[in-house]
C-alpha cells in the first residue's frame, strides 16, 4: 500500500509540475488526485453533495459530471496524452513521456485510486426523476403512469442522457463485471460517510449535506405515488438494479 500511494503522489508531482499551456487541471470531477478518488455520479442519486466536496479547481478535460467508470478510464489517458503533447522545450527530448509511459500512468491511476459511487431505490428514483427541477421536466407535462411507461433509461429526463438501462451499467467494465470499490445506497449515506473515510484511511472526509435537495421531490413518499401498475413496470424493468443491490419497494 505505502509504494502504491508513492506512486500516486508521484504523479501528482509530476501534474503540478507540469507548464500551464491551455491544457486541463484535471480530466472530469470525478476523479481527484490529492484524494486518490474517483466518484462516478449517477444522476438522481444525490451526487451533488459528494461532487461539491471532491471537484478540483481550474478546467476539467471534459466538463459533463455523469460518467461512467469505462468513460472515467479512458478520460484519464486522453489527459495525460493532452498534458504531454506540444510541451518539448529543451533537447534532447528524454524528458518526454512515451504513449506507453501515459497509458501506464493512467492505469496505475485507475487501479490505485479508491473508486465508489451510489445508487438509490429505483422506484423513488422514477419519482425524482418526474419531478426534477433542472433537464427535461415534466410533471406539468404528463402524468406520474406515462412517466413511469416511457421510463426506459437510468438517465431518462437527464440533460447528458446515456442508454444505460440501469444504475448499475454506469459501474461495469466491458465485460458486465462491476469494477467499483464501495457502492452505497443513497438512503443509507449517512453511514456510507464513515465507511468512505475508512477506506480512504482518511483522505475523504465527506459531510452529509442537504442544501441541495430538491424542494419539489416527492420520492420520500414516494409509495404514496406509484399506483400497483407503476410498481410493477419499474420492478419489470430495472429488475437488475433491484436484485444486485437488493431493494425493496
Amino acid at each position: 500500500m505505502r509504494r502504491i500511494l508513492a506512486k500516486s503522489r508521484n504523479i501528482l508531482r509530476d501534474l503540478r509540475r507540469s507548464p500551464k499551456q491551455n491544457v486541463p487541471s484535471f480530466p472530469n470531477e470525478a476523479v481527484n488526485f490529492e484524494k486518490q478518488v474517483i466518484f462516478i455520479a449517477i444522476p438522481k442519486t444525490g451526487t451533488t453533495t459528494v461532487r461539491s466536496q471532491i471537484r478540483g479547481r481550474g478546467t476539467p478535460l471534459i466538463p459533463n459530471p455523469h460518467l461512467d467508470i469505462m468513460q472515467v478510464r479512458d478520460t484519464l489517458y486522453v489527459y495525460f496524452l493532452k498534458r504531454a503533447l506540444g510541451r518539448n522545450t529543451t533537447f534532447p527530448t528524454e524528458s518526454i513521456p512515451a504513449d506507453s509511459d501515459l497509458r501506464g500512468r493512467a492505469q496505475q491511476v485507475f487501479d490505485t485510486f479508491f473508486k465508489f459511487s451510489g445508487v438509490r431505490n429505483p422506484w423513488a428514483r422514477a419519482v425524482s426523476l418526474f419531478f426534477r427541477r433542472e433537464g427535461v421536466q415534466l410533471r406539468d407535462r404528463i402524468s406520474f403512469e406515462d412517466f413511469c411507461e416511457r421510463h426506459l433509461y437510468a438517465s431518462d429526463t437527464c440533460r447528458q442522457p446515456t442508454l444505460h438501462k440501469n444504475q448499475l451499467d454506469w459501474l461495469c467494465d466491458e465485460n458486465g463485471r462491476c469494477v467499483m470499490d464501495y457502492v452505497y445506497k443513497v438512503e443509507n449515506f449517512a453511514s456510507a460517510v464513515k465507511e468512505i473515510e475508512e477506506r480512504t484511511e482518511g483522505r475523504l472526509r465527506l459531510v452529509n449535506s442537504v442544501k441541495n435537495r430538491n424542494p419539489y421531490s416527492q420520492s420520500r413518499h414516494y409509495r404514496e405515488l406509484h399506483s400497483d401498475r407503476t410498481r410493477k413496470i419499474i420492478a419489470a424493468r430495472f429488475q437488475k438494479d433491484i436484485d444486485y443491490f437488493q431493494y425493496t419497494f
